[in-house]
């Protein structure tokens, strides 16, 4: 299989979904593999106790989950991807609809500095959806995937 990225769709009046970004010949589809609490990062940001809490509850059963969630969503891309696109918040960007990404690198207040920047995608209709990069995904990753996708990427360094 290609190689995936991770992004995070900020939202301020709910949970934040975390995406798996898989490429095809023709788009890149977003499956969500996860909520708001799908990078360790953000324990970080939670009070002691209740982060000492949190971090034992990853490690004996929620990381548990999130394997077997992106096996999951693996298998389903790799097996039918049009049913995983019928899933509710999973969507598609198909390759002649984006005019452009821009990357920044530089954190948002939204993630309170769990994050490596943020994804911009700018589409020929004219609307743009933003993207969190999670602090797990390096920016070279990213990148790299752009490239292999031959999509224009603009870098910017603030």
């Amino acid at each position: 299989m290609n190689s995936t990225i991770h992004l995070l769709a900020p939202s301020t009046l709910a949970l934040d979904h975390y995406y798996k970004v898989y490429p095809t010949k023709s788009s890149l589809v977003f499956a969500k593999v996860g909520g708001q609490f799908y990078d360790k990062a953000s324990d970080d940001n939670l009070p002691l106790v209740v982060g000492l809490a949190f971090m034992a509850f990853r490690k004996h059963i929620l990381t548990k989950r999130i394997e077997k969630r992106e096996a999951a969503v693996d298998r389903q891309m790799s097996e039918n991807p049009q049913s995983l696109l019928a899933k509710k918040n999973n969507f598609e960007f198909h390759s002649t609809a984006i005019r452009k990404a821009e990357m920044k690198t530089k954190s948002t207040f939204h993630t309170a500095g769990t994050a490596t920047g943020t994804l911009r995608f700018y589409l020929n209709d004219g609307s743009e959806k933003k993207f969190t990069i999670p602090s797990f995904v390096p920016t070279e990753k990213i990148v790299e995937f752009f490239e292999e996708q031959q999509i224009q990427l603009d870098l910017i360094t603030q």
